[in-house]
């Protein structure tokens, strides 16, 4: 039995510094059999997308990775921080938004 692989996704090789992304779906290979999701992790790409919110890249790692940091506000107003590299499918790029006054 094969298993069908997505096409590699490598538009996160293109993130820089400063730029922003939104997380509109899990990861592909969340439910493929025998790979292990940290449920921590599977938790924050589900925040994140249901926050619908874009995140910023803070950092590209020595390796080339891309990492967002975000944080949550938790029932007892206590700040809840995480960080997250970018190497996966997704998330799509936000665009700036266009002014329409003249400046």
């Amino acid at each position: 039995m094969s298993r069908v692989v997505p096409e590699a996704n490598d538009d996160w090789k293109r993130l820089r510094v400063g730029d922003r992304i939104r997380f509109v779906r899990m990861p592909w290979y969340t439910d493929t059999p025998g790979y292990t999701f940290p449920p921590e992790t599977r938790r924050l790409y589900k925040r994140l997308i249901a926050r619908g919110r874009p995140a910023r890249v803070y950092e590209i790692d020595e390796y080339g990775l891309p990492w967002i940091r975000c944080r949550f506000r938790r029932r007892n107003s206590v700040w809840e921080h995480h960080f997250l590299a970018v190497n996966d499918d997704s998330w799509v790029r936000v665009k700036g938004r266009v002014s329409l006054t003249p400046p």
